[in-house]
């Protein structure tokens, strides 16, 4: 049994069995509904400081990406749509520097062309989150870690933004499909879920020591996505995996003053 007497594993079954209720009610055929399934599973266990809605991400230039599920402050960004009971068929234009994490959710991964156009996707919306305005992260050992008293040149635990968004794509099934290199890119996903057995993540270089799974996508050693078998349990490993990037990540204040600026000379205009 792992830790917390197996806590992983019986969050595997729980998020399973979470699944076959929702799927009684809604059809998973369709594409929306895989999403909204998980907007209500991610409610249930997140933080209450968290959250989820379906929609996009928006800069405050207007400019627009994604169309899945986001994970966002609530306490400092309150939705313009109400969601009466957490009605997740509404969708949301959250602002970037309000967005902790973008999940693109799939019914099933099964080949290059929904492989590629998923990630397409989280990248176009990884890149306009990072637009932001980044908040720096005090421990970043620029020098490399420390170990035995002797600064290394190793790969960084955390990176250099505390706000550094965390990207995943979530699939409910999967016939094993992954390609055999996906390209390195600072916008690709933080993690993959791809069905009940197979979880895909960032991974660094460490030399002759090969190459280990990583939180966050390392600018300097960065080797790629690749895939691990993981026998039942994707779901469970994923989701301690995103509370993990969330307790971490620390965003910045949305900068209102331009636009409330924007908004009273527009209305003296009007006057005028």
């Amino acid at each position: 049994m792992s830790s917390y007497n197996g806590y992983i594993q019986r969050l595997s079954k729980k998020v399973k069995a979470r699944l076959n209720d929702i799927e009684a009610i809604y059809n998973f055929d369709l594409g929306d509904e895989f999403e909204i399934a998980m907007c209500y599973l991610l409610s249930d266990f997140l933080p209450e400081r968290f959250g989820v809605c379906r929609g996009f991400v928006v800069s405050e230039n207007g400019k627009t990406a994604g169309d899945d599920l986001i994970i966002f402050d609530k306490m400092s960004f309150p939705v313009l749509r109400p969601m009466y009971g957490n009605d997740f068929s509404i969708k949301q234009e959250i602002p970037i520097e309000a967005v902790y994490s973008y999940i693109e959710c799939k019914n099933s991964i099964n080949d290059e062309d929904v492989f590629n156009k998923a990630l397409s996707q989280v990248r176009k919306v990884k890149s306009l989150i990072l637009e932001r305005a980044a908040k720096i992260n005090p421990d970043f050992e620029k020098n490399g870690p420390i170990y035995n008293h002797t600064t290394r040149d190793w790969p960084r635990n955390f990176p250099k933004r505390k706000n550094q968004p965390f990207c995943a794509i979530i699939s409910r099934s999967s016939n094993g499909f992954f390609p055999d290199k996906v390209t390195v890119d600072s916008n690709n996903p933080d993690l993959m879920i791809l069905g009940e057995d197979k979880v895909a993540t960032q991974t660094v270089n460490i030399g002759p020591d090969g190459i280990k799974s990583a939180l966050f996508y390392d600018e300097d050693y960065s080797a790629s996505l690749a895939i691990e078998e993981v026998k039942g349990d994707a779901f469970g490993i994923g989701i301690i995996t995103i509370l993990y990037a969330l307790g971490w990540i620390e965003l910045l204040p949305i900068q209102w003053g331009g636009s409330l600026n924007r908004v009273y000379w527009d209305a003296i205009d009007n006057e005028i």
